[in-house]
């Protein structure tokens, strides 16, 4: 069977709602399911962020060793420890990368989106060829879209004042679960960006690296690419992204027993059950290895 047909028997029921992209590094063989088609990042718009990042540590811009200061206003709901903490904590650029990625830190990542620059990060993907990939909003404007609120001034998007807006539990938004005025890919666009950063040329092979092993570390999402892989046996350089009705993962998968390489980017929007959508990014995940593999 061929690669394609693998990760379509899995769509059924999600044909409309998802979107899936693999590629082999080494053979270069490819298959797609709407990869062209626009999704949602949530939190996977972090990995163009992070790639931007080491570019302008590269040129000189910045250094990882930059500490930046917290302060209470600058903290943002959702995931990540940072916000739980005291203000007035000094953190390294690096350390904000490494949360931003391996524990999808909001905080962490409005932080660095506002030290490197949304516009220069689309500059950034413009050049790469990501044609269809922008960033145009930051955690803090996701999550007040998402409560209703996005009209609010800056100053008044506090932690504890979305906190009282969730309790009302209106989570649909109106621009932050679509593809309109939002942070979007297409699964073609993010695979393409995993494997220049494989390649060491979304930044300088040293940048390219230290974000792979960044995302080796991802403690999110686990139900999704890797739940039916086996732990011993691949290496997976990850990131995922959830909102409601949207599940995503994508990252790079190691064989550990042959050296090969693939990327997966696995995109969901407006799912009636996310639950189920991670089981189906799941058995893609483990079609995919099977048919790399030859094991059953």
């Amino acid at each position: 069977m061929a690669l394609y047909d693998e990760m379509v028997k899995e769509t059924v029921g999600f044909e409309k709602v998802i979107g899936v992209a693999v590629k082999h590094l080494g053979t270069g063989e490819e298959a797609s399911f709407n990869g062209d088609v626009l999704f949602p990042t949530a939190s996977v718009f972090k990995v163009p962020v992070i790639v931007e990042l080491y570019r302008q540590v590269e040129a000189g811009k910045l250094s990882l060793d930059d500490k930046m200061v917290l302060k209470e206003a600058e903290k943002v709901p959702g995931s990540g420890i940072l916000k739980e903490l005291s203000e007035g904590l000094e953190v390294t650029i690096k350390d904000l990368s490494r949360l931003m990625m391996i524990l999808s830190d909001n905080t962490a990542t409005d932080l660095l989106v506002e030290r490197v620059g949304k516009d220069n990060v689309n500059a950034a993907m413009q050049r790469l060829g990501l044609n269809k990939t922008t960033v145009v909003a930051d955690c803090r404007d996701l999550l007040f879209d998402l409560v209703g609120a996005n009209d609010l001034p800056e100053d008044e998007k506090t932690l504890g004042h979305y906190l009282q807006l969730a309790k009302s539990g209106t989570n649909k938004g109106s621009w932050s679960l679509g593809t309109e005025k939002n942070d979007v890919t297409t699964p073609l666009e993010m695979n393409k960006l995993l494997g220049l950063i494989v390649e060491g040329k979304a930044a300088g092979r040293v940048g390219c690296e230290a974000i792979l092993a960044t995302m080796e570390k991802c403690q999110t999402g686990e139900y999704r690419v890797p739940k039916y892989l086996p732990a011993e046996s691949v290496k997976m350089n990850r990131k995922t992204g959830s909102l409601p009705g949207i599940r995503n993962d994508v990252g790079v998968i190691t064989i550990l027993k042959t050296g090969e390489k693939y990327c997966i980017s696995c995109f969901t929007k407006g799912a009636p059950d996310v639950y189920a959508a991670e089981e189906t990014i799941a058995r893609i995940s483990r079609n995919v290895y099977q048919y790399f593999t030859k094991e059953k």
